[in-house]
């Protein structure tokens, strides 16, 4: 008995020695292990609210994508993994290596991933596993997410502004609708394993984020293509410091239109350039206007009656407080009237101009018209004006004041003040808000309404003066390169010095030439604004007339027929007929269709009711309700036309592409994000190729490359009418 309860009691002490002894050696270690394996909770970003153009058309939008987690002590030799991840994460091996090698069991690579992506690290994973015999799928992770996706790339992007890593909107339309946009964050909570990981099985919501709401802008796709395409030829010809060009409905001051170089792409915002990125040229410049400044001098002389535009003067130069003021082209033209001065842009006699209507007057209209204060237009970092100080304002300042030199303003201060003129005398404040819609139920939850700063800013009389003066500066003055046959174009070029911000002297050979106008000048549709900040030009070649009118006369042309907008004098018209088709129109005769509501209808019935109008159903997901129509319901289309009608249902693992061809790329885009895949475009109009064919099964997320061309109206019967967008209104 005494054997046996020592052997006990010898057991025992063993045991609480061992006990003992693992509690000081492991404890520590062994507490440490037991805190990093702990419950957590993190907040779960909602999905994006889109970014629509005014017909609807997605313009940005949330796809999905994954976070890429790599086990870095998973693999023996590091730089192999480097070698074939680099160049499909679109990194050197050599950043990537450093990343690897950072000392972390988990390294997450940055940005988040495309599903096409995805499956391509997952084949050079499987190539690594063949070539070491080892088993890897456990050592690299994909955690689902979203991602912004900007389907046209550099398209308005520096209007649009981007989205960074966490979520967050930066500069443009991203940022100042920020909040809405982004809904309201969820919350998810897990277990994570010793080196911080979740535990799938463990993870769980604690609260459903909110998506946020769709913003609808004033923004035209097809105007915007426009801007794009004539931007990218003045940028290839001129080589300029900066450009900007503006597009705008002069009676709502809705922008239609927005484009700056230089310029990025959306989708990889990180590898732009700080100037390309927030340069919006447009918005955040202030610079002397030069000679489309000389409308708002005219509008303070006539509304105050301090000259007669029949009343002449003495061209070529002038002396006022000794300071000689010459001409453009020093010489002048001899004697002319005040209204001939706004036809020749003569500097003498706006100078003379301003010198009758005195300092206290000339900046009372100054801020009638807007040019004090910012717009207040919805996008972040706004330039301001400068204008003389009641110190500086002096003779010699006045009278280059009335000229457009020595002060300073914004491209929107002069858009707002020209839309005044155009409008009948309402300065209104440009905008890019129309609405925000509820991504769920489609309803419009919040709609925006034109801000009237000032009703009236000087008689109807005098604008109707000006009017007529603009007009007569097109067709008889020296802006006659931005006439339009067929049409009345009211519109003012510029020339001026650039400032050297280190001497405060103007270069020899550095200028800003621009050309403001809009048609047709009887009743405004569309103002045009262009501006190019050192063109690269022989000395005495640059000239707005020369340089900034022709790209505002083809976009105010292309925009006119786009519109349906009837010519003042169609005998006038020009034989050849342009390249731009209009919208709606064909050269054959066609029977139009209009396409059907079917939201809510099951998918069948929605299918035949397609059929028997004759149009081209194209039933799109695996869902059994029609929960959205493409073209819109309400538009007109050809006869035979496609129209996708996507069925709601979950996403599943696999995505069935659409056939596209002949349908327009606007209908693509919109038809590939409801289905949750990404597109990237090259060309404009009808989609004449896609990089998957059709009925191929993707993963979400996947990118489809469509290839388009706009195709002369009437050759097709198997597409909408309008190959580029609905029409303007």
């Amino acid at each position: 008995m005494y054997i046996i309860q020592l052997g006990l009691l010898t057991a025992l002490g063993a045991v609480i020695y061992r006990i003992s002894f693992v509690q000081s050696a492991f404890g520590p270690g062994l507490l440490a292990s037991a805190a990093k394996v702990q419950d957590v909770s993190r907040v779960e970003l909602a999905e994006r609210g889109a970014l629509l153009d005014r017909n609807g058309n997605m313009l940005a939008y949330d796809v999905p994508a994954y976070m890429l987690d790599i086990k870095t002590d998973a693999f023996k030799n590091l730089g192999n993994v480097a070698n074939a991840f680099a160049p499909i994460l679109g990194s050197s091996s050599t950043a990537l290596l450093a990343r690897l090698q950072s000392g972390s069991h988990w390294i997450q690579w940055p940005t988040p991933i495309s599903a096409t992506t995805k499956d391509k690290v997952n084949q050079a994973l499987t190539e690594l596993g063949k070539r070491n015999n080892t088993d890897y799928s456990q050592d690299v992770t994909f955690t689902p997410t979203e991602q912004r996706f900007y389907p046209y790339g550099s398209f308005a992007a520096n209007t649009i502004g981007f989205v960074n890593q966490q979520g967050t909107g930066v500069n443009g339309l991203e940022a100042e609708y920020n909040k809405q946009l982004s809904g309201t964050s969820g919350e998810i909570s897990y277990t994570q394993d010793l080196w911080g990981m979740p535990i799938q099985s463990t993870i769980h919501t604690v609260k459903p984020p909110v998506p946020g709401d769709n913003l609808e802008t004033t923004i035209d796709q097809t105007i915007q293509g426009f801007v794009e395409q004539d931007m990218n030829q003045l940028v290839q010809k001129y080589k300029p410091e900066h450009a900007a060009i503006i597009v705008m409905d002069p009676k709502t001051g809705g922008i239609l239109a927005m484009a700056s170089r230089p310029t990025f792409n959306p989708n990889q915002y990180w590898t732009a350039s700080s100037t390309a990125l927030n340069n919006n040229w447009a918005v955040g410049a202030s610079f002397e206007p030069g000679s489309t400044f000389k409308v708002l001098t005219l509008a303070a002389a006539l509304a105050t009656n301090s000259i007669n535009l029949n009343h002449t003067f003495m061209s070529g130069h002038t002396t006022i407080a000794g300071q000689t003021i010459y001409d453009w082209n020093v010489v002048g033209w001899g004697i002319l009237t005040y209204r001939q001065a706004l036809e020749m842009s003569s500097n003498v006699g706006f100078a003379k101009i301003a010198e009758k209507v005195g300092w206290p007057n000339l900046i009372h209209y100054m801020q009638v018209f807007g040019f004090l204060n910012p717009t207040g237009i919805d996008l972040p970092g706004e330039a301001t004006s400068e204008i003389f100080p009641p110190s500086g304002r002096n003779a010699v300042e006045l009278a280059t004041s009335g000229f457009g030199q020595g002060i300073s303003v914004t491209p929107l201060q002069q858009m707002a003040a020209y839309a005044a003129i155009a409008n009948g005398g309402e300065l209104i404040r440009p905008h890019f808000a129309k609405a925000f819609i509820d991504p769920t139920t489609g309803k419009v939850v919040q709609t925006f309404t034109p801000v009237v700063e000032n009703p009236q800013v000087v008689p109807k009389s005098v604008i109707s003066e000006i009017n007529q003066t603009l007009v007569l500066d097109v067709t008889k003055g020296i802006d006659s390169s931005a006439a339009i046959p067929g049409y009345q174009v009211a519109g003012k070029t510029g020339t001026a010095n650039v400032v050297d911000p280190k001497t405060g002297k103007y270069y020899s050979n550095r200028f800003t030439v621009s050309f403001m106008g809009y048609a047709p000048a009887s009743d405004p549709r569309y103002e045009v604004y262009v501006t190019v900040n050192w063109p690269k030009t022989p000395i005495g070649k640059t000239w707005g007339s020369t340089i900034a009118a022709p790209t505002a006369t083809d976009i105010l042309q292309k925009c006119l027929q786009y519109g349906h907008v009837s010519p003042d004098d169609p005998a006038t018209l020009p034989k050849v007929s342009s390249s731009v088709p209009a919208a709606g129109k064909s050269t054959q005769a066609v029977t139009m269709i209009t396409v059907p509501e079917l939201s809510g209808l099951g998918a069948t019935v929605a299918k035949n009711k397609l059929a028997q109008l004759g149009l081209s159903p194209q039933m799109v997901g695996t869902g059994s309700v029609v929960k959205n129509v493409w073209p819109s319901p309400g538009l007109q289309v050809v006869k035979g036309s496609k129209v996708y009608a996507v069925a709601s249902g979950g996403r599943g693992s696999k995505v069935s592409v659409p056939d596209f061809t002949g349908a327009p790329v606007r209908v693509a885009v919109s038809v590939l994000a409801e289905l949750g895949l990404n597109a990237t475009v090259n060309g404009v109009g009808y989609v004449t190729s896609q990089s998957v064919p059709p009925g191929q099964q993707v993963t979400p997320g996947a990118t489809v490359e469509l290839g388009c061309q706009v195709l002369q109206t009437g050759t097709s019967t198997t597409s909408t009418a309008n190959p580029l967008g609905t029409g303007a209104g």
